[in-house]
């Protein structure tokens, strides 16, 4: 199952699609300017390659056919950056490993295109997702909690050399 095309039935007003090295310059630009994100766990703005390493990345036990990176789009204009690792790390189980929306997307639009995607996830049989939020951040736990996600586990995770404390959340879908 295409993720991105079964996402592009549940969507209003916007676009699904794989993003791949054809976006590079796309992910990279979208990507710097997002600087608060990175200060999270990094000492200097995102590169090029940071930005461009998240198409292949996959988290230890993972494949890369596990991995949706998507982009949706409105008026042909990236609005949110989507990491998926479906299956992982337990069969049903999705994990969110990037939610970036445009600045100057709101809150409101936002909670609407997390919605279709728990659509999209129930569609494909998914029955919970996983998310991480860095310590610190002062604005995803409410949006998180908005969406009737639940923290559940506090930890420390290791990025190169460097490491962050997160909070850990989950939405087990209604079934």
């Amino acid at each position: 199952m295409q993720l991105a095309t079964v996402w592009n039935q549940h969507i209003q007003h916007a676009t699904v699609r794989p993003l791949t090295h054809d976006d590079d310059d796309l992910i990279y630009r979208f990507q710097s300017a997002h600087p608060d994100y990175y200060e999270h766990f990094q000492d200097h703005p995102v590169t090029r390659r940071e930005a461009i390493q998240d198409l292949d990345d996959v988290p230890v036990n993972a494949t890369a056919d596990q991995k949706a990176y998507l982009g949706v789009f409105e008026d042909d204009q990236l609005v949110l950056i989507v990491d998926l690792i479906i299956d992982y790390p337990l069969p049903s189980l999705v994990w969110l490993g990037l939610w970036m929306p445009e600045k100057t997307l709101s809150a409101a639009r936002c909670a609407e295109l997390y919605q279709s995607l728990v659509t999209t996830l129930r569609a494909a049989d998914a029955v919970q997702l996983q998310l991480s939020v860095f310590m610190g951040d002062r604005n995803a736990p409410a949006f998180w909690a908005d969406q009737g996600l639940i923290k559940v586990q506090t930890t420390t995770v290791v990025r190169g050399d460097r490491t962050a404390n997160v909070t850990i959340y989950q939405d087990k879908f209604a079934r």
